[in-house]
């Protein structure tokens, strides 16, 4: 068993390619390694180098390698499928040249400025299940890569009953979970007791925990989840509802063999609050173990 324990550029508050409020990538990379993290997640296409050389030294220079890359896209609009493999192509040709076989697909949450807009309907879901399931295919037999779903808040599948849909209507040999603890319970889960019903599905974790004090304030006051994001809700990992050493107990009783990526959603942060973050969260699984 070999929990690798990595973390993302989410965690420092980075969420687009260029964005002033972000930490640049230099003091991103240099940050990841002083606080004892030697696997990143790609960010956002163009927020690390795209050359794929510049990217490469910039990650050895500080012991770092890649364990993954997310891709946050419409999938219910119409063109879907189209626009989605543009925008896959270079992410892919890096991931299989720097032999990382993971990548994460998310729909895009700012399509949905309420909750009622977000649900699909019969025909929409239809679609994007024939969207992902495409992609997954292809990006296997071209590329050598996997698919990895990640449900979040604010999408078209963020709520338990529509990831089990989704779970149901994809093919369990192309289409896995990257299984993300806060926003499962962010949506009123049991996040623990879903990762042991279907960790067959899930080969992939962002560690990641919620505040219930200001998650059940939030949901009594219907406040627009990038407010409650932005208000704290998604903490420390030792600071939330989730037992983490509960969580790595199952893992080791599974041999789980694979990532364990940190996140702590903080978009947009000023530029000195993650580190201290990073190192406390690295802590805290170091006494865990990991």
């Amino acid at each position: 068993m070999t929990i690798r324990i990595a973390t993302a550029p989410d965690a420092w508050g980075v969420w687009y390619a260029n964005d002033p409020r972000q930490t640049p990538w230099e003091r991103y990379l240099d940050e990841v390694a002083a606080a004892g993290y030697a696997w990143t997640e790609l960010g956002p296409w163009g927020y690390l180098p795209t050359d794929r050389a510049h990217l490469l030294d910039a990650l050895s220079t500080r012991g770092l390698g890649l364990c993954g890359a997310a891709l946050v896209h419409p999938l219910l609009v119409p063109n879907a499928l189209e626009t989605l493999r543009e925008r896959m192509h270079p992410i892919c040709e890096t991931m299989a040249a720097t032999g990382t076989p993971w990548v994460l697909l998310m729909d895009d949450s700012d399509t949905y400025p309420t909750p009622a807009a977000r649900i699909a309907t019969a025909q929409g879901w239809g679609h994007m299940m024939h969207v992902i399931t495409t992609i997954a295919r292809e990006i296997r037999e071209e590329y050598g890569l996997n698919l990895l779903f990640h449900p979040h808040v604010g999408t078209a599948v963020e709520t338990e009953a529509e990831i089990l849909r989704l779970l149901s209507d994809t093919p369990a040999e192309y289409v896995g979970l990257c299984f993300d603890f806060g926003h499962h319970a962010y949506a009123g889960a049991d996040a623990l007791a879903f990762m042991r019903q279907h960790a067959a599905r899930i080969p992939y974790y962002h560690f990641k925990n919620m505040d219930g004090e200001i998650h059940a304030k939030a949901m009594a006051e219907s406040t627009p989840f990038m407010e409650v994001f932005q208000n704290g809700v998604m903490c420390e990992l030792d600071r939330g509802i989730m037992n983490f050493s509960k969580v790595v107990e199952f893992l080791r009783e599974r041999g789980f063999d694979g990532f364990a990526v940190v996140e702590q959603d903080m978009y947009p942060c000023p530029p000195d609050k993650p580190l201290p973050v990073a190192r406390h969260n690295r802590d805290v699984l170091r006494r865990l173990g990991l």
